[in-house]
């Protein structure tokens, strides 16, 4: 709790984790790393998954996440806050999904969403919010998306402000 995990540059192929801390900030040391699936995903869910406490992940990229379910995630967010910043989601399934927990905050900032796989049949969302209590995102990119959402939201309180999204 309380930590700060620093990731050299470099890609980190079919690294995943599950995150229970209390407080923890996750970022880059220089440049920005990749996580890529590489077909693997924790807890079938996600690169990473996020439980509880108020966690930070900065200035990374998730690529590749793909799940049976076809909900695949770079970051699959379930309880507590996450706060993520500068970060790039490409070809996942989802970029970013959480649960449905009410008590639950999201803030994303300064962050790109795009190439979604053309998969037929598959409602890739590059930013699905579930039932949770507040959500925020401001300053981000959303393009390339496929059959699903580009940013599709149900929590409580949502605010989407000074984004480009585009799905030419």
């Amino acid at each position: 709790d309380g930590d700060t995990i620093a990731l050299m540059p470099g890609t980190y192929q079919g690294q995943t984790g599950v995150v229970t801390q209390r407080r923890l900030t996750i970022r880059a040391v220089d440049g920005r790393p990749v996580l890529e699936a590489k077909g693997r995903v924790a807890e079938r869910k996600a690169i990473l998954v996020v439980r509880g406490g108020d966690v930070t992940i900065e200035n990374l990229e998730f690529r590749g996440a793909r799940a049976d379910d076809a909900n695949g995630a770079g970051i699959r967010h379930e309880t507590g806050k996450l706060t993520v910043r500068n970060c790039l989601f490409l070809d996942n399934e989802a970029g970013i999904l959480t649960g449905n927990d009410a008590t639950a905050e999201l803030v994303v900032e300064d962050s790109e969403f795009g190439l979604a796989p053309r998969i037929e049949g598959g409602l890739h969302h590059l930013l699905y919010v579930g039932r949770i209590g507040k959500f925020s995102v401001r300053g981000s990119r959303f393009y390339s998306g496929y059959e699903g959402h580009l940013i599709k939201s149900r929590a409580s309180e949502s605010r989407i402000a000074y984004n480009l999204i585009h799905d030419g």
